[in-house]
């Protein structure tokens, strides 16, 4: 049952990531069509892309850790046994989580301080629901980081037995 759903929200996860790649895309293209082909620019399609790779960054930047794709030099971990390239990725993943609480934090200050301030070309949208892209994006990492690190400890707890055995 907690597989079927991790796995449903892994795949919606990564369907609503690339739907707002496809959208990026979609308002680049409009953006150059309208102001070089048609010479009549349309104003929000700027600022719609730049929000756009806002949420692709921060939700895909969860769907990198959950899928192990994000940046990393793997060529020392490599050369370590298996026990000490295990603990030094726990130390990495303790420092990536420091790093996202703090952003997620001041994204929580953000999105309340902003929460009614307008966006210039896109009337019904306000920068605290743009903002809120951040926390629900390092939230999402969070939770992917705890989950590798589980694997990680139950990996190194697997050694740990082996040795001890």
């Amino acid at each position: 049952m907690v597989v079927r759903f991790k796995h449903r929200f892994d795949s919606i996860l990564e369907c609503i990531t690339t739907l707002g790649f496809i959208l990026m895309l979609l308002c680049v293209v409009m953006q150059v069509v309208f102001r070089y082909v048609v010479h009549v620019p349309i104003p929000w399609t700027e600022e719609a892309a730049r929000y756009f790779l806002i949420f692709v960054t921060f939700w895909g930047g969860a769907v990198a850790i959950r899928t192990r794709e994000h940046i990393s030099i793997p060529v020392l971990l490599d050369r370590l046994p298996k026990g000490a390239s295990l603990f030094i990725q726990l130390i990495f993943i303790v420092a990536m989580g420091i790093f996202l609480v703090v952003v997620f934090r001041g994204s929580v200050v953000m999105t309340a301080l902003t929460w009614n301030s307008p966006v210039g070309s896109i009337h019904w949208l306000t920068l605290g629901r743009v903002y809120l892209i951040l926390p629900t994006g390092t939230s999402l990492m969070l939770i992917y980081l705890v989950a590798w690190a589980l694997e990680i400890l139950k990996e190194l707890r697997d050694i740990i037995k082996v040795k001890a055995g």
